[in-house]
């Protein structure tokens, strides 16, 4: 999962303060993540430093290849926690792998041209479409579990599966991984299935059963 975001950060304020936040509400003072500011936001100072403290486990990890979410906040996480295998390995960046869409604009990419500038390393050629429809097509209302349950199971089924390498490395985001834990992949271990917190790496052994 990726360190400590801006909106991260602007959430935990929030309840610090003892504000609720309606995450399916589109109204700016009962939902800070659908400000416009919040596009694509990047690591806080703290979300950095979590991303550095892991590098050292990542360096232990043999990934033949990164996959890594359009969002910033993953596209740096992958850089500073998988530093030793920037120049070793192919980096690609796919939609299936990237946090629940529609209504947070935090949640919302910024165009691939806009991204490419950046990263040119990174192989956008999976993402098809320069602006974000996906996020768009939801309106001002949130991905529902089950959209975002087959988006992931076609990310794993049409393209996991069918990638050569046998390690692979994801960077995405905690509604994500938890909902792949828990209602696509058929797992019995709890610790496993519990929530990412920030900038937490875990492995797992995954096998494709055909029916």
């Amino acid at each position: 999962r990726h360190g400590q975001g801006y909106h991260n950060l602007i959430c935990d304020m929030w309840r610090e303060l003892e504000r609720p936040i309606d995450f399916d509400s589109p109204d700016p003072n009962l939902n800070p993540v659908v400000r416009p500011e919040f596009l694509d936001p990047p690591l806080t100072n703290l979300g950095e430093k979590q991303c550095r403290s892991q590098r050292d486990l990542c360096a232990t990890l043999e990934p033949e290849l990164m996959i890594v979410s359009p969002m910033l906040r993953c596209i740096q996480t992958a850089k500073l926690s998988f530093r030793d295998h920037v120049s070793t390995v192919p980096w690609v960046s796919h939609e299936g792998c990237r946090e629940e869409l529609g209504l947070l604009v935090g949640n919302k990419r910024r165009p691939i041209n806009e991204i490419k500038e950046d990263y040119p390393e990174i192989d956008f050629s999976p993402i098809k479409h320069n602006e974000d429809i996906l996020w768009a097509e939801y309106g001002e209302r949130r991905e529902t579990l089950l959209e975002k349950s087959e988006r992931i199971y076609d990310f794993l089924t049409n393209y996991v599966r069918d990638r050569p390498e046998k390690e692979i490395g994801i960077v995405c985001h905690s509604a994500y991984l938890f909902t792949l834990m828990n209602a696509v992949m058929d797992i019995s271990d709890e610790e496993l299935r519990s929530w990412f917190l920030t900038s937490e790496v875990r492995s797992l052994q995954m096998t494709f059963v055909e029916d």
